[in-house]
């Protein structure tokens, strides 16, 4: 089980789950260095993720509801993504409590090729409930123009059933290696990777998926049925540049259990 302010031997020092924005909560200026927090993440091996950009087919389109989530009541930024045309999941140590929702908005085309201007941020302020436990948060979204944020991007399913050992995964997070270059933007990547222990905990799947800070709350989706399998919430091993041996998420099981608790 993993909560706010137990880490434990799985905090790879340095890193961070969730990255620092700036005063005026700016996306586009990203801190020099690694960024501040409680929770890692971390790349496996050599970087592979790839701009969202370059997917088609139905993953293009699960990472559609994907999001930049920004969180000026903390200073920070995490991943968030679309349960229904209104909610959003991120991670509870991204956002904990109302107070720390307070002003949070997501853009979902916080992409490559998009200029800044063109960014839609959605308002997403509105707590519904934290599961720490399951480091685990949803909030609920207003609508932009209109339009709910679902309505325009889709949203995410999640599985069933938990992911098995070996089987092919993929995580939509928003991140850009600040590591080798300090002043990259963290647009929409896909990360792929295969789930190394199904079982790695009562709660968590490891995989070894790259991520680092600001991708804590991306969805882990199956390649098989385009279907999310886990919550993604940290990394094990490695070092202050980011590198390490897997990443871990909350079971698929465990996901929708709390999802039913609000009706979803």
């Amino acid at each position: 089980m993993v909560a706010k302010k137990l880490v434990g031997a799985m905090l790879v020092m340095g890193l961070t789950a969730c990255g620092s924005m700036d005063p005026q909560d700016l996306p586009d200026a990203e801190p020099n260095g690694p960024l501040a927090s409680q929770e890692s993440n971390v790349i496996v091996g050599t970087l592979n993720w790839v701009s969202s950009t370059s997917l088609t087919g139905t993953q293009a389109t699960r990472a559609r509801a994907v999001g930049y989530l920004s969180i000026p009541a903390v200073g920070s930024r995490c991943t968030a993504w679309l349960v229904s045309n209104d909610v959003i999941i991120t991670n509870n140590h991204c956002v904990g409590s109302a107070s720390e929702a307070v002003g949070a908005r997501v853009s979902f085309n916080y992409e490559d090729n998009v200029a800044s201007a063109s960014r839609i941020w959605y308002p997403c302020a509105t707590f519904i409930k934290t599961w720490s436990g399951d480091d685990m948060t949803a909030l609920r979204c207003s609508a932009v123009n209109g339009q709910l944020p679902g309505a325009v991007y889709g949203f995410l399913a999640v599985s069933s059933t938990n992911a098995a050992t070996n089987a092919s995964v993929y995580v939509v997070n928003q991140n850009c290696d600040y590591y080798t270059t300090p002043s990259c933007v963290p647009t929409k990547k896909s990360s792929p990777g295969s789930v190394l222990n199904g079982n790695y905990s009562t709660t968590d799947i490891s995989y070894n998926a790259d991520t680092l800070g600001g991708s804590s709350g991306s969805p882990v989706i199956s390649t098989s049925t385009n279907q999310v399998v886990a919550l993604h919430h940290i990394g094990v091993g490695g070092n202050s540049q980011g590198r390490g041996t897997a990443n871990t998420g909350v079971k698929a099981t465990r996901v929708k259990a709390r999802l039913a608790e609000i009706g979803l």
